[in-house]
């Protein structure tokens, strides 16, 4: 028997909400986020398809000029802070990924890129 993980398929996502004392790098599962509607133009998410990203993670994200041009791929390998001592755009974090220009990596997730993960 093989233990293959799932692909899934979804938008990268900066999340945060009270009690979180900053944010975390996240990937939304498109099978939980409604068709859009007027009082809500990007549908709306589930957090059960919410997956903070961690250690061991396979993640890839697509390019919004070009859906099927990957701009990174990899193993998701986190640098971790204590609260309230990293920021990207005033905004708190509490990881970096290694190997990855910060502000880069914050872009894609703020700008809700397209990508696959392959939870760890």
């Amino acid at each position: 028997m093989t233990d293959r993980k799932e692909e899934l398929t979804g938008l990268l996502d900066f999340f945060f909400e009270t009690g979180t004392e900053g944010g975390f790098w996240a990937f939304q599962d498109s099978r939980y986020i409604s068709p859009p509607t007027q009082e809500f133009p990007e549908g709306q998410w589930s957090y059960e398809g919410l997956h903070i990203l961690k250690d061991g993670d396979f993640l890839t994200i697509y390019s919004k000029d070009n859906p099927t041009e990957i701009v990174w791929s990899g193993v998701i390998s986190l640098r971790n802070y204590p609260l309230f001592t990293e920021a990207v755009f005033g905004l708190w974090i509490h990881a970096d990924q290694e190997g990855v220009d910060r502000e880069t990596w914050a872009r894609w997730f703020f700008e809700g890129y397209a990508a696959k993960l392959i939870p760890a």
